[in-house]
């Protein structure tokens, strides 16, 4: 009987001994193991990887490649005020940060006045309850355009020394608002061809535009620029955004040339 009670006795130390080893062997492997795929999906958003927040002025418009013959001759230019806040991320491919890609979103504005001497120019006015008039316009024409887009840049960043980076690559835009909007004065509107019937406007007297709905809702185009390091956190930048389709859509023909969205931007970024 006596032996009897000393074999569980035995076990019961043994086991005692051994599970307290065994919780701290657990422990020491779970120090050593690989990282899991949290910790792996955390590491990618933080090492190697800059954040900055922009903000930006542009300077430039929609505009048609190259002059066409109807339009004799510009009587003035305003690009107007037209401001944009960006987020971005660059994600750098090596651990000396040379090459990396950036990608973000940039609210942006997009805008002009213009005043135009034509010829034979091809438009469409408005006129009383809701009725068109297409024709061949001699004579002056001022537009405005103020449109904001949400747009969504993929460039491809390189680092020349301590103090720049150059990038370069496309982006996508999404029109939130848009205007465009105008009017013919001082001269003759041609019904439907140019030796149509001859509408005037004279003095105070101007025939309104509306192209605002046929705006293209999506745009897309090429960006190129580069960005100076004034400090480990401060930034100035410029780029040149230009459009690669037309400002507005193919079914459009109130204008019988294409026009693109060119800008040049300026602004300043912090980088966090």
């Amino acid at each position: 009987m006596k032996k009897n009670k000393i074999i569980p006795l035995y076990f019961l130390l043994v086991s005692l001994f051994i599970l307290p080893n065994s919780t701290w062997a657990q422990a020491v492997d779970t120090s050593t193991a690989e990282p899991t795929n949290a910790s792996s999906f955390t590491a990618f958003f933080t090492q190697n990887t800059a954040y900055q927040a922009r903000a930006q002025f542009s300077l430039g418009g929609s505009t048609p490649l190259g002059i066409p013959a109807q339009i004799r001759e510009i009587n003035s230019y305003n690009p107007t005020l037209q401001l944009g806040l960006e987020v971005n991320a660059t994600k750098w491919l090596s651990d000396d940060q040379t090459w990396g890609i950036r990608t973000g979103l940039r609210f942006e504005g997009r805008g002009m006045k213009t005043d135009a001497r034509v010829k034979n120019y091809y438009t469409q006015i408005d006129g009383e309850e809701g009725k068109q008039t297409k024709g061949y316009f001699t004579g002056n024409v001022k537009t405005k355009m103020k449109n904001s887009y949400i747009t969504f840049p993929v460039l491809a960043i390189y680092s020349v020394n301590e103090k720049w980076n150059v990038y370069g690559g496309f982006y996508l835009s999404g029109l939130i608002d848009g205007d465009f909007t105008g009017y013919v004065y001082e001269g003759v509107l041609r019904e439907g061809n140019p030796i149509g019937t001859p509408v005037e406007f004279e003095g105070d007297a101007k025939g309104e535009y509306d192209f605002s709905s046929d705006l293209n809702r999506f745009q897309w185009g090429a960006e190129v620029g580069f960005e100076y390091k004034v400090n480990s956190q401060l930034r100035l930048f410029s780029d040149l955004n230009w459009g690669l389709n037309g400002l507005f859509k193919k079914d459009f023909e109130a204008i019988t040339f294409n026009m693109y969205s060119i800008y040049l931007n300026f602004g300043f970024g912090y980088q966090f």
